[in-house]
């Protein structure tokens, strides 16, 4: 991306035109909000523009001061000038690759006219610029470098080639879920500037080690809570990744597995308590239909109690095999399909059979 502070203003204003529209809208009278266009046009416009705006603003200044800290010279790994002739000859070359080969795309923002003086490329340890083109190449995070390689197109045209990988998830605007998406970053390297190239392409294809913080560990080996495993086919490495180079299925690591392990605990209580509390209730009015308990009484049949009963007893059994199942992981910090697959069908036949009722 191209002149980051430009669009962090731009973000930031986006987001404070979202804050005046949030004001208004609260101001207005009810009969307003509720009843004209204007009012749900504003209903429509503040969050959309506090999330969007709010989100490129802080996007676009960590690119900011990633740029501002290689322009610093800091945590720099190469550095080179590349000549105007060299850089039309790897335009074309790109061009051709991506029409030739069909890959992802390069992710390089390139401008049309070629400065006379060339382009400068600088390499820091977690972000590449390349001419006025910022891209955040964070050790572990977002996007993961899979493959990393320094290329010889023809005689004296050289170039680095970092292949990106976004897991996806979630879902976008329309409601659509993220596929994970693969793209190419791709640049030149000046004459006389190989040793530096493959400096870089070392750096980023050997998946050096992290500094320790509270969400990933060093990832070097040196400990266990680091290693991860595929819930496909079994692999497993102490290095950051979130998909399996194998099969392409998710990678946990016994750290976030234990995490998650605590989050199904406190889910699993709270659900398995707030059943046993209703079936406790519920229960004796279910199973004697007609018959008037503490002044409430249950008017369907029989069969009818007995059903609204087995609801409830497959919401607490999938409260407590949550539990159980958490309990599992914090204990072994391991990921069980079969689990998996058992929570899986429990919720799927609660949904038809909320969608029978």
């Amino acid at each position: 991306m191209r002149n980051p502070r430009r669009w962090r203003n731009i973000g930031l204003g986006f987001a404070a035109s979202g804050f005046a529209a949030m004001g208004v809208h609260f101001m207005l009278p009810a009969e307003t909000v509720h009843n004209t266009l204007a009012g749900a046009i504003l209903a429509l416009f503040w969050p959309t523009a506090l999330l969007f705006g709010g989100g490129s603003a802080i996007f676009n200044h960590s690119k900011l001061r990633a740029q501002d800290a290689l322009l610093r010279g800091e945590c720099i790994i190469a550095r080179w000038r590349v000549d105007a002739a060299t850089w039309r000859a790897f335009i074309e070359l790109n061009d051709r690759l991506h029409l030739a080969t069909g890959d992802p795309g390069n992710e390089l923002s390139i401008r049309s006219e070629v400065p006379p003086e060339g382009i400068e490329v600088i390499v820091g340890e977690t972000a590449v610029r390349i001419d006025q083109s910022i891209h955040l190449l964070p050790r572990r995070g977002t996007p993961e470098i899979i493959h990393a390689a320094l290329e010889i197109g023809r005689p004296r045209l050289t170039y680095v080639e970092l292949r990106l990988y976004y897991p996806g998830g979630g879902h976008g605007a329309s409601g659509v879920p993220r596929a994970p998406l693969r793209t190419v970053l791709r640049f030149p390297v000046a004459a006389g500037a190989r040793h530096d190239a493959e400096r870089v392409v070392a750096h980023f294809g050997g998946n050096p080690p992290g500094v320790p913080d509270f969400l990933h560990g060093a990832g070097d080996g040196t400990d266990p809570e680091d290693l991860s495993k595929c819930i496909g086919c079994g692999f497993e490495t102490h290095q950051f990744l979130s998909h399996c180079p194998r099969c392409g299925k998710g990678m946990q690591s016994r750290r976030w597995a234990r995490r998650f392990g605590r989050a199904l605990v406190v889910s699993g209580l709270f659900i398995s308590a707030a059943m046993a509390v209703v079936l406790h209730y519920s229960a004796p009015l279910l199973l004697r239909p007609g018959v008037s308990i503490d002044g409430t009484r249950f008017s369907g049949t029989a069969g009818q109690g007995l059903l609204f009963l087995g609801i409830l007893a497959i919401v607490t059994a999938f409260g407590v095999m949550t539990l159980l199942y958490g309990l599992f992981q914090i204990r072994t910090g391991q990921r069980d399909k079969k689990v998996i697959y058992a929570l899986c069908g429990l919720a799927v036949l609660l949904w038809l059979i909320s969608r029978w009722l």
